[in-house]
């Protein structure tokens, strides 16, 4: 275990999305009419140049909360003795959906807040999203409700772009070398 920095982590929780617009049509009877390979996923809050909205699903990695007190522990190794300190993290996001919405949509049209429902099911799922992101070293807590805020778009078009935020439990180390004692000295106090 070692500290995991933003982008590895955005790293970790895109490539989590992206393996979960694979599986979503494999996984679930009901989804297997469905194109998810329209979807793309991308960081927000970063330089996107975007000249026609395309399905989008937007991951905002928007704050961190240390969880309780550092812990210590020290280990033994053919290298010598090593101290690692540990802390849990809570690492908030939030996940948008935007896909244009169009005229020819029909029922079996699957428009952003849907693919954000089937999302959340994906990930509280136990043995699709809660493995994965166990493998990657997450926990996941809780999954929030959709909200749904619409805008206008450059061409004045009303369109959606839902969202919901989930909160990851990380567990972060940091490892360094710990001097052993060679030696001690007894001094005897006078009364």
């Amino acid at each position: 275990m070692t500290i995991k920095t933003e982008n590895q982590i955005y790293s970790d929780i895109v490539g989590f999305l992206n393996t979960a617009l694979t599986q979503l049509p494999l996984r679930y009877e009901e989804l297997q009419g469905f194109d998810f390979s329209e979807w793309q996923v991308l960081q927000l809050k970063q330089p996107v140049k975007l000249t026609e909205i395309k399905p989008t699903l937007y991951v905002t990695y928007t704050n961190t909360t240390p969880l309780g007190w550092t812990g210590r522990k020290y280990l033994t190794s053919v290298n010598g003795f090593r101290k690692q300190e540990t802390q849990k993290e809570q690492l908030q996001f939030q996940f948008s959906a935007l896909k244009r919405r169009k005229i020819t949509d029909t029922v079996n049209t699957l428009n952003s807040k849907d693919l954000l429902k089937y999302l959340r099911i994906y990930m509280t799922d136990i043995e699709t999203g809660l493995k994965q992101l166990k493998t990657l070293g997450y926990s996941i807590f809780r999954p929030q409700e959709i909200q749904c805020p619409d805008f206008f778009d450059d061409s004045e078009n009303f369109e959606f772009m839902p969202f919901f935020n989930v909160t990851f439990i990380l567990d972060q180390a940091l490892i360094s070398p710990q001097t052993s004692i060679d030696g001690y000295t007894l001094k005897v106090r006078s009364v």
